[in-house]
């Protein structure tokens, strides 16, 4: 349901009007053209309510402006940033000492940074430079770094946009779920996937009781009716606005306390994201889906 069609729902119990929501809709822009919409500090989030987190119920997917509960949800993802943020006692510190809004470089607000780069783009991807975005092991012999990653993605629900913040273990399935997606030469926004949570607990050998997100894997027979082709050109004038917001929004947008588990094992360095010849795994599975992604 669209925050729209909330404040219609609630019309008759406040002060809001249908009729003059109706008549103000068919202003839109007027106004807000003014300041330009990437100007506004944050877009709606949509979280995933964690053991740990504030929001109940737990397990769910979660509106913070309306307060709607999902189980699952439909999105277009229309774009994503990767960031890094560095705290030196964890999330005690209000504020990371050192970040990047795009994992790269140090942003300039930052008074000392840890090192020049973050990362530089290396044949296969993304190469970590400064010590602390480099994978070491722990005394316990766990491997870690120092930098959190997190994925800020803008995403289409149900014709409404949101902000949707990928850390921690959301982020290994993510990975994936991309790599797959460039198998198929799909663009991001080209895919309408239904995305579910799975409950990990100590007892399967986690640090803690938490849940993943559960992306629709794209080489499962069975997990094709989790994704649905769309027209990619009625996303993209959207995809391009929030690529756009990306690059304006204030660095605060990429460094938020974490609600996710913080991230444990490197399964993955970064999207590999340069062109190269498909490999047997990559051609396989094109066969099975088809080379333009026919279910």
């Amino acid at each position: 349901m669209s925050q729209h069609d909330n404040l219609v729902r609630n019309s008759r119990s406040t002060a809001v009007s249908k009729d003059l929501l109706q008549q103000n809709a068919q202003l839109q822009g007027l106004g807000f053209e003014i300041f330009g919409e990437q100007e506004f500090v944050r877009y709606p989030v949509i979280g995933v309510n964690q053991p740990t987190s504030d929001y109940k119920p737990e397990g769910k997917f979660h509106n913070r402006v309306t307060g709607d509960i999902h189980d699952q949800i439909e999105v277009v993802f229309l774009a994503l940033r990767r960031s890094m943020s560095f705290r030196p006692h964890g999330y005690s510190d209000p504020l990371p000492s050192c970040y990047s809004s795009n994992a790269l470089r140090p942003d300039q607000a930052v008074e000392q940074p840890i090192h020049h780069l973050c990362h530089r783009v290396g044949p296969r991807g993304l190469i970590a430079e400064c010590p602390n975005a480099k994978w070491v092991r722990t005394s316990e012999g766990k491997p870690r770094r120092a930098c959190d990653l997190k994925y800020t993605a803008a995403i289409d629900l149900d014709g409404s946009h949101y902000l949707f913040y990928l850390q921690g273990r959301s982020i290994a399935p993510l990975e994936r779920f991309l790599s797959q997606m460039r198998q198929l030469r799909q663009p991001l926004f080209g895919m309408r996937i239904t995305m579910g949570l799975t409950y990990r607990t100590k007892k399967e050998g986690f640090l803690g009781n938490f849940y993943e997100l559960n992306f629709p894997d794209l080489t499962n027979q069975s997990e094709r009716n989790r994704v649905e082709v769309v027209d990619a050109l009625a996303f993209q004038d959207s995809a391009n606005f929030f690529k756009d917001y990306f690059d304006a929004a204030p660095s605060e947008l990429y460094h938020e306390g974490a609600e996710d588990p913080k991230e444990e094992v490197p399964l993955h360095e970064g999207v590999r994201f340069e062109n190269h010849a498909p490999s047997q795994q990559e051609r396989s599975t094109q066969e099975r889906w088809g080379r333009s992604g026919e279910f």
